[in-house]
């Protein structure tokens, strides 16, 4: 096996992505309630205080779950798109891999039931992949290359959304305390909304792509 560079915090990605995990849980929910709380507020509910606390809460959240994120990104960068996802051979090899670990599992089980049956031979070695068969397995891969294409786009995307994200909610943050208020104007409800719900949206967005991606490719697996 050749040179693998060692990447910054790499030892400690398992436990990143945990802690990513856990704080964009937090940030989806603080969110999403922040904009129930000021619907209420809104509509002349006197909960200034407690819709300032979730403000303060949901951009803390912001904050920490995108400070883990740049804390995983070198190791992303390197084993989960640049090995993996941007490397159509390793896709290739990794499909051609992956189908011959189901044809000897396949073997194995037919060999287990056959022993349980007293029927049981030495196992004989899988005959190679068929021409249909190999044709088929690089029409997976193919289509495990534009996917993963697909999914470094969509990762750029939800990076920079996420930073509007935070600027949202530290805009709402600032309104909020800046100029506390129990019966606000409807100018300044309607402005919070639209913070609120921005950065609740995003939130929920960044969440999905962000568990698509793992699903596809673990930073902790590689």
């Amino acid at each position: 096996m050749g040179y693998r560079c060692r990447v910054l915090l790499e030892d400690y990605s398992a436990l990143l992505l945990v802690g990513h995990a856990a704080g964009a849980l937090l940030c989806v929910g603080l969110t999403t309630h922040l904009v129930f709380w000021l619907r209420r507020w809104s509509r002349g509910v006197p909960n200034h205080g407690s819709v300032r606390r979730f403000a303060l809460w949901a951009a803390s959240a912001y904050a920490f779950t995108m400070l883990l994120g740049m804390a995983l990104y070198p190791t992303y960068k390197v084993r989960v798109r640049g090995e993996y996802l941007d490397n159509p051979s390793a896709i290739s090899r990794a499909t051609e891999e992956q189908a011959e670990s189901a044809r000897l599992s396949e073997a194995r089980n037919l060999e287990s039931r056959l022993f349980r049956l007293g029927k049981a031979n030495t196992m004989q070695t899988p005959a190679p992949f068929t021409e249909s068969e190999r044709e088929a397995i690089a029409a997976e891969a193919e289509r495990r290359t534009i996917r993963g294409a697909k999914l470094v786009r969509w990762f750029d995307v939800k990076e920079h959304w996420s930073a509007l994200g935070l600027i949202l909610a530290g805009a709402l943050v600032l309104m909020l305390w800046v100029k506390p208020s129990e019966q606000p104007q409807r100018g300044t409800v309607r402005t919070a909304l639209v913070l609120a719900f921005g950065s609740a949206a995003i939130a929920w967005i960044a969440a999905i792509i962000g568990i698509v991606i793992t699903a596809a490719r673990s930073v902790a697996g590689v």
